[in-house]
């Protein structure tokens, strides 16, 4: 097309016919800028669907790691919920003799177990951890979504802190104080007798503080899971549309 345009142009100059030689040099001008624009507005379109794809992708994939996690962390609150009831039945002995010393050896062990169960949630954060370094976050068009992303680890550093608590108070205090009271954890021993140990003040203090720290983490392992599953169904939104 600016071939034949050029050509014009020059039979016109030739034919000494300026004004019409303008015209067609101002049409080919705006053919050209025409063509830049259409070529920008395709690359453009192309961007944008390139980069929608891998908006996509990224959420796909966050949408299937967050499920693995969201269920790992069921896991581990329900386990924590286990240790919290524990906990509530040792203290409720401790204030009821009679409950205590009505209890079974075998009842009694399994509650001292069940009550010092301590899980450290460690989620897969292979997929976040990717999509936020590489920049990809940046793709995502929900900002919602952006911001949640961002929260993540900082709200798994809360809900693990009762946890890493617990874990450090039960090795530098909780095992070395029963060591020396062998009748706590001597199940084949104790009597009806003996079972006063656990009215022992370092033990009443330790179930007391399991049992208090053990809610603040389910408070914060509940609140990351309610966080996990919001931001879950915001993915999902998104993919469908």
């Amino acid at each position: 097309m600016i071939k034949f345009f050029r050509k014009i142009r020059q039979n016109l100059l030739a034919e000494g016919k300026t004004g019409k030689y303008l015209k067609y040099a101002f049409g080919e001008i705006l053919l050209v800028v025409i063509g830049i624009l259409i070529a920008l507005q395709v690359s453009n379109w192309n961007k944008k669907r390139i980069d929608s794809d891998s908006e996509k992708e990224a959420l796909f994939d966050l949408n299937t790691e967050i499920k693995s996690n969201i269920k790992a962390l069921e896991i581990i609150i329900a386990e924590h919920e286990k240790s919290l009831v524990a906990g509530k039945d040792i203290k409720s002995m401790i204030i009821d003799t009679n409950k205590l010393n009505s209890i079974s050896n075998d009842s009694l062990q399994s509650i001292l177990i069940v009550m010092n169960y301590n899980y450290t949630y460690d989620p897969k954060l292979g997929i976040l951890n990717s999509v936020i370094n590489s920049g990809k976050i940046n793709l995502i068009q929900n900002k919602d979504i952006r911001y949640m992303l961002s929260s993540i680890n900082e709200l798994i550093i809360d809900a693990n802190e009762s946890t890493e608590v617990i874990e450090k108070l039960r090795g530098e205090y909780y095992w070395p104080m029963i060591a020396s009271k062998r009748e706590i954890v001597d199940y084949n021993k104790l009597t009806r007798d003996n079972k006063t140990s656990f009215r022992n003040p370092e033990f009443v203090w330790w179930v007391d503080f399991n049992t208090t720290v053990r809610q603040e983490g389910l408070d914060e392992e509940y609140e990351l899971l309610e966080f996990l599953k919001k931001i879950n169904v915001l993915i999902e939104t998104e993919i469908k549309k």
